[in-house]
Formats: structure tokens, C-alpha cells, sequence
């Protein structure tokens, strides 16, 4: 939240990612995506992650966990009481028009505005240029991108220099929380870890492959990197 307030204040443009296991699989398949990342503020959105760093020698606890479900109510507060101007682009146009009622609700005073995320993301499509000026012609101070991973930040990465607010954070599904279209995982679940068993029993459908597979690929990208390491360190020996 401070490094959004800070961005507008300073009008030091910031653009705000996040990393979970889906995210990370994604990053360790995609030159792409490791592209599109750098330079981004990135934020730590999944427990898991979070052993991962301490494996690493990572002096991190629970609390450097940061999740969109927790976050986005604070954010928004935040930005109305600053007098800061939200724009939100993702998920269909009725969860969008269902989140921001209960945005304005819970945030009486709020100056926020959206669009749908269902147009041509293409590099360079008219319609992404049309929702840009749109956001633009509001006056946004605070962009949040919902589109999940790898298209927001794929998005982002070609329009970032056309969007003249000061921060911009991609958020994922967090708007379909906020509306209600997908159920919110006990915030005890969150504390231990658990929202992915959450969601895998809600739409085992949507999420089997995410849940149940990514990770196994994804520990064998940790592992291969780390007998790379391992052997770069031996060879390197004198």
C-alpha cells in the first residue's frame, strides 16, 4: 500500500507483480515471462513460496506473505483516503459491475471505474489502446490488472509506458473474490497454507491441473537449477 501512495506522490511510476507456485512455474518455462517481470516490484502471494525462500537462505516469515484477498480492501481504503483514483480492467463485465458495487460499499467515497477484460490484448490492439485512454481520461492514479498469469503481465509489458497512472498492480482473479462469483478460502486456511486445498475442492475442474501437477513440474525446475548450480560450484574449483 505505501509503495502505491509513494509512486503517486513522488509520480515515480511503479508496476506491482506478485509470485505463487502457479506464477513461478509459468516464469521457469517462459524467457518471455522472466522478461516481463524484471524491473517489477514483486510481491509474495502463496505460503508455499515462502519455504522456498527459507530453503534458500531467505530470512523471510509468514508475514512477507502478502495476498490480494487480504490486501485489496486496505489498498482501496488507502486510495480513498488519499484522494487517489482507482481503474480496474479484468474478469467478465457482470462479476466487474458486482465487484465494484461491493467496493463502493465497503469503501463509501471511493472514486473507482472499470472495464470488462474480455477485448483484444493483442500488442498494439485497438481495443487495449481504447481501454488505456479510457483509464487515462479518468485520471487514474491506481491501475489494477486482472487478467491472471502470464496474460496481465504480458499485457502490462506492452502498454506500461501508455498508462500515465503512477501505480499498477496486477491482481489476478481478485475481483471475482470481491464479487462473490468465487468463494473466499477461510482466512484461517490462508495463515496454515491451505486456500489452494480451498479451491481445488470448489472447482476441482478449474484448478486440478494447477494444484495437483504444476508443482511436481515445477520441483523438478528447482531441482534441475540446483545440480546445475552444484556443478557450475564444482567445475569452478580450482
Amino acid at each position: 500500500m505505501e509503495l502505491g501512495r509513494a509512486a503517486v506522490a513522488d509520480s515515480n511510476p511503479c508496476t506491482v507483480l506478485y509470485h505463487n507456485l502457479h506464477s513461478l512455474y509459468c516464469w521457469f518455462r517462459s524467457d518471455t515471462l522472466r522478461e516481463h517481470y524484471a524491473g517489477a516490484t514483486v510481491l509474495v502471494d502463496g505460503m508455499p513460496l515462502i519455504g522456498l525462500l527459507r530453503a534458500a537462505g531467505k530470512n523471510v516469515t509468514r508475514s512477507h506473505r502478502v495476498t490480494y484477498v487480504d490486501l485489496i480492501m486496505p489498498l482501496l481504503t488507502m486510495a480513498r483516503d488519499n484522494g487517489l483514483r482507482v481503474y480496474h480492467v479484468g474478469q467478465a463485465a457482470e462479476v466487474q459491475q458486482q465487484a465494484l458495487e461491493k467496493v463502493r460499499e465497503a469503501v463509501p467515497g471511493i472514486d473507482i471505474r472499470g472495464h470488462d477484460g474480455y477485448f483484444d490484448k493483442s500488442d498494439a490492439s485497438q481495443d487495449s489502446d481504447a481501454v488505456i485512454a479510457d483509464m487515462n481520461d479518468f485520471g487514474a492514479d491506481l491501475v489494477l490488472v486482472g487478467f491472471g498469469t502470464p496474460v496481465q503481465e504480458a499485457w502490462l509489458h506492452a502498454n506500461r509506458e501508455k498508462i500515465n497512472a503512477a501505480a499498477v498492480y496486477a491482481c489476478g482473479a481478485c475481483m471475482e473474490y470481491v464479487a462473490g462469483a468465487v468463494a473466499t478460502p477461510p482466512r484461517w486456511m490462508g495463515r496454515f497454507g491451505l486456500e489452494w486445498l480451498f479451491r481445488l475442492l470448489e472447482n476441482p475442474r478449474r484448478f486440478a491441473f494447477r494444484y495437483c501437477v504444476e508443482p511436481l513440474l515445477l520441483a523438478g525446475y528447482l531441482a534441475r537449477g540446483w545440480f546445475a548450480q552444484r556443478q557450475s560450484g564444482r567445475t569452478a574449483e580450482p
